[in-house]
Formats: structure tokens, sequence, C-alpha cells
């Protein structure tokens, strides 16, 4: 079991919004033990993979046993175990803060809330860029239905927007690898630190504009200065266990400019981690209804 602990922070929440699908219609209660015993399960998972990162042990996990350039590689190092523990915990306090009562309101509350972790977990995982791409999506339309479900009038729009900004980003995002798969023949992001160290001369300036377009994805997903202009309303609209869950998503576009930009593109993202500073705060009125939401 130790061997496989960099793809249980995925596969723990995925099986249990399976398992949350399933027990739908026996009743809230049920579908409250299946999202607790997972999140147990996942806290465990990520407590190990912190322990097992923290002796200085870097996995690679590559799923299915495919080479890393045709198959999924996940890495765990002590960021990304730290990052893994950081919104299980966050999870776990939101998913108590949701069981008082808001699931009932929510549509397959505990399926989605659990696919919304799949996906952070995957992300911070992930050693390939278009995997990235991949779990982000996961996360981002788990967060969709999070946002909109039970909402009206200005949750409603609020919501909306959310929707249409992020699947801008996620176009630019898969513009943005075309391009650089094209230009270095993987996405894997330790053979692209290597390729683009070695790149043609004359691809240098298609390989710029793509980490261009990368960086301001990542940073819209971040909720970055000036790419902000979602966040404010997608916080003050959002229930309080959602928008707490949104507080590590947003993250997640900080840990992509850190980890893309410094492994693959050299060191110039250190100037960028003050920039998460500026990431714009949730609006006062969050949890103006004693529900987190409208």
């Amino acid at each position: 079991m130790i061997a496989h602990l960099p793809v249980l922070p995925i596969v723990v929440p995925l099986l249990f919004a399976a398992i949350a699908l399933l027990v739908e219609r026996r009743g809230i209660a049920v579908q409250r033990l299946v999202g607790g015993v997972g999140m147990l399960a996942l806290l465990a998972a990520a407590i190990a993979l912190v322990v097992q990162a923290e002796r200085g042990v870097i996995e690679v996990y590559l799923v299915g046993d495919w080479p890393a350039r045709l198959g999924i590689a996940l890495v765990a190092d002590r960021l990304s175990a730290l990052m893994v523990l950081a919104s299980t915990l966050l999870g776990a306090a939101s998913l108590l803060h949701a069981s008082s009562g808001w699931d009932r309101r929510a549509l397959h509350f505990h399926a989605l809330f659990q696919f919304q972790l799949a996906g952070l977990n995957g992300a911070f995982l992930t050693g390939d860029l278009f995997n990235l791409f991949v779990f982000f999506e996961v996360m981002l339309i788990a967060s969709y239905g999070l946002l909109l479900s039970g909402g009206r009038g200005p949750r409603m729009r609020a919501g909306l927007h959310y929707v249409v900004f992020n699947i801008t980003a996620s176009t630019l995002f898969l513009i943005a690898l075309g391009l650089l798969y094209g230009l270095l023949g993987t996405l894997n992001m330790a053979e692209m630190a290597l390729r683009v160290a070695n790149a043609d001369p004359s691809d240098v300036a298609l390989i710029r504009a793509a980490s261009g377009l990368l960086l301001v994805v990542f940073c819209a997903k971040a909720a970055l200065l000036p790419l902000y202009l979602w966040l404010p309303n997608a916080y003050s609209r959002a229930p309080a266990s959602v928008a707490a869950l949104f507080a590590i998503m947003t993250k997640v576009g900080v840990y992509g400019v850190l980890r893309v930009y410094t492994l693959v593109f050299g060191s110039e993202a250190g100037m960028l981690a003050g920039a998460s500073l500026a990431t714009a705060s949730p609006s006062p009125d969050v949890g103006r209804d004693g529900m987190g939401g409208r």
C-alpha cells in the first residue's frame, strides 16, 4: 500500500463520490456517513504521504505502469504532499459545516464535494501539464455544480459569470498546451525542462508565447490581479462550505505558476509568488443569511 500512496488522494475521493451517488436514495444521513468515512480515509492517506515526503523521498508513480510521456505520471514531494494535506483538512471542516443542514439544499452535494477534492489533489500531484488540465477541469466542473446547485437570482448570475470566465481560461490553456506539445513533443514537466533548455533558437519565441498564455491561465484561475474580477461575487454568493473550498482552489493557480515556471521555464516565478497576496478577498457579505449563500 505504501507504494501506492501518491495515487490514493485521487482514488479515495473518486471511490467515495461513486458510493455517494449510489446511496443518494437512502437519505441524507447515509450520504453524510459516506462523506465522513471518505474524509477520514483521505486524511489518513494525506498524513501518510506527508510523513513519507518528510523523509526526503520524491515518489514518482506511473499509473498503469505506462511511460511518463504516454500515461498519467504523479509526483509526490514535500510541497505537493503538504498541499494535499491542507486541502484535506479544509475539506473536512467544510464538509462538517455543510452537514449541519446546507447539504440538503444541493443536489448531489456529497458526490460533487468528493469529485472536487479528487480534482484538487490530482492538480497538486500530477507531473504532466495535460493531466494538470484534466484535473483542473474535474475540479472546476464539480465547483460549477456546488456553486449553482439550489441557487437562484444573484447566485445564479455570479455562478454563470464564473463558469464563462473559467471556460475561456480553459480554452487558452488548451491552446498553450497544443503549442508546447507541437514544439517540444512532450508535456511531462521533467522532460519539458530538458527540452526547453536545449530548444532550437527559432522556437524560443513561440515557447515564450505559450508560456505567457500559461501564465495568464494560472493567474486567472488563481484570481490574481488584474484577473480577479470573477472572485468577489463568486465568494459572496457561494455557500460558506463551498466558498471555503474555493479558497484552496484558487491557490492551485498559484501552485501551478510556482511549479511549472520554476521547473520548466526557470526561476522567473519567484517574483510572482508575492502576487498571491494581492488576491481579492471574499466579500464581507459571505454567509449573510446564516447558511453561507442565497
